[in-house]
């Protein structure tokens, strides 16, 4: 059968977020942004993968194909270029990849041309599946921090394109902070809705809280971008469908030094449970892999908690990396975000990435955008994989990583072999010996060769300017 829907990606385009040079550049005030679409094939067998663009009024603009992707290799889908064209200049809107086998995408997006100078980068999953009710659970109006002003931009995908979708958006602050409002939006089919708080008067002057985005029809799909007003960073923040009783996290750290800034994560916790429920009391559980720390202790949650590692005296050394577990102890649902921010010396805020965490572990994960040693805008970009144990009482887990190169550069495949993780390794393909080229660029299969269950974040960071530049995503599994 070929097209069978395979992965909704929201916000494909986003205006004020995105990426590199070319024609399907949208400018702002922060910059001009756009994006890449990474697709991997999850079988063995050659693929048909198909991505078609909507813009927001609901009308396919084009349609991309790679006829015959390889079995568990990857491809690149860039807006900018021939090989992603949207088929109109500029483009705001969203897509819908499409295969006759299993895929998974993650979007790379960039922004140049902001008043600080600098690109800026983050990545975000796209998704399998949609729903009618998402949470977002961190939304922004004119939040100050760290030297910068921060909004955030909610794209809202109706993934049905043949009915419209009827959507009701409540914006609830957290004590304090802000106005609550409740918006009601008709979006066409297979159009996109966005929303940016800069322009949400009703908010108030500041606002810091979350969202619920629900839709008496049609399933959505929601994503959430934050950037500062400078262009200096970009963000990518998760939206849930459903909370869970455990998260876990890798790459938490606390003043990391790299490029001359300091390297730090900041926790944020959600209560997701339902009206009656209780504030959820929350077990966190910090596992070094470099680092100590004391046994876990308990928050209670009643909206959102934010936790940051510099601080927090259950970390007790002076530099920490690591991973974490977030344990609901009443039942009530929770999810989780990890922020990772680099600083100057003075406290500014540089760059920055932010991915949700795991409620569950899997025995095979997909990685479709690996680098190492790639020069592209002025920088140096390679890739960590951060492996996370998910059951470290049950034993030590061992993987296996098998990197293929894109297709369009060529055919070679490495094998690493990864065992004894304790709690968390990071792999850096700059230092992974079994890589043996000097340079690389594709994607990789994670397979968990003892049957221990794992969770994969992968940190692309490119090096150059004055710093680093960050993005994230999660692994893909079946």
């Amino acid at each position: 059968m070929r097209k069978i829907m395979a992965v909704l990606i929201s916000c494909a385009l986003l205006i004020g977020m995105i990426s590199v040079v070319s024609a399907q550049d949208l400018p702002g005030a922060e910059g001009t942004t756009s994006t890449s679409i990474l697709v991997q094939n999850l079988s063995t067998s050659p693929g048909h993968v198909m991505v078609d663009f909507y813009n927001t009024a609901g009308t396919k603009t084009g349609t991309k194909e790679n006829a015959s992707l390889a079995g568990e290799s990857s491809t690149t889908f860039d807006q900018r270029y021939a090989s992603g064209d949207p088929g109109t200049t500029p483009f705001q809107g969203a897509a819908i990849v499409s295969a006759d086998v299993p895929i998974g995408a993650v979007v790379q997006m960039v922004r140049t041309g902001g008043t600080a100078g600098v690109n800026s980068y983050d990545a975000y999953n796209g998704l399998r599946t949609a729903n009618l009710t998402v949470k977002a659970p961190l939304i922004l109006r004119g939040i100050s921090s760290a030297g910068r002003v921060w909004n955030t931009t909610m794209a809202i995908q109706n993934t049905s394109t043949t009915a419209a979708a009827h959507v009701t958006v409540t914006f609830t602050p957290y004590p304090g902070m802000g106005n609550a409002a409740t918006l009601n939006y008709t979006i066409p089919a297979g159009g996109t809705q966005y929303i940016a708080q800069s322009g949400q008067t009703e908010l108030g002057t500041t606002f810091f809280g979350s969202a619920s985005v629900v839709s008496t029809d049609q399933n959505v799909a929601v994503a959430v971008t934050s950037g500062s007003a400078d262009g200096a960073a970009l963000i990518a923040y998760p939206t849930f469908m459903a909370g869970s009783t455990n998260v876990y996290l890798p790459g938490a750290m606390k003043n990391i030094a790299s490029q001359g800034d300091n390297y730090f994560t900041s926790l944020t916790i959600v209560n997701m449970g339902g009206a009656g429920d209780p504030a959820p009391i929350v077990s966190v559980l910090y596992q070094p892999e470099t680092g100590t720390a004391t046994g876990a202790y308990n928050v209670t949650v009643s909206t959102a908690t934010t936790i940051d590692l510099r601080t927090d005296t259950h970390i007790t050394s002076a530099t920490f990396f690591g991973s974490v577990k977030l344990t609901s102890t009443n039942g009530t649902a929770i999810a989780a975000m990890l922020n990772t921010r680099a600083d100057t010396p003075g406290g500014q805020a540089k760059f920055a990435t932010t991915y949700g965490g795991f409620a569950s572990g899997v025995t095979t994960a997909y990685v479709p955008y690996l680098l190492k040693y790639i020069s592209s805008a002025g920088y140096n970009w390679s890739t960590s994989i951060l492996v996370q144990n998910l059951d470290p009482a049950a034993g030590n887990l061992d993987i296996q990583i098998v990197y293929k190169e894109d297709p369009s550069i060529g055919t070679h495949t490495y094998t690493s072999n990864q065992t004894g993780i304790a709690t968390s390794r990071t792999v850096d393909l700059r230092l992974d010996t079994n890589l043996t080229q000097a340079t690389f660029y594709g994607g990789a299969k994670i397979t968990s060769t003892n049957g221990r269950p794992f969770g994969v974040v992968v940190l692309v960071r490119g090096s150059g300017f004055t710093g680093d530049a960050l993005s994230s995503y999660q692994g893909i599994s079946q």
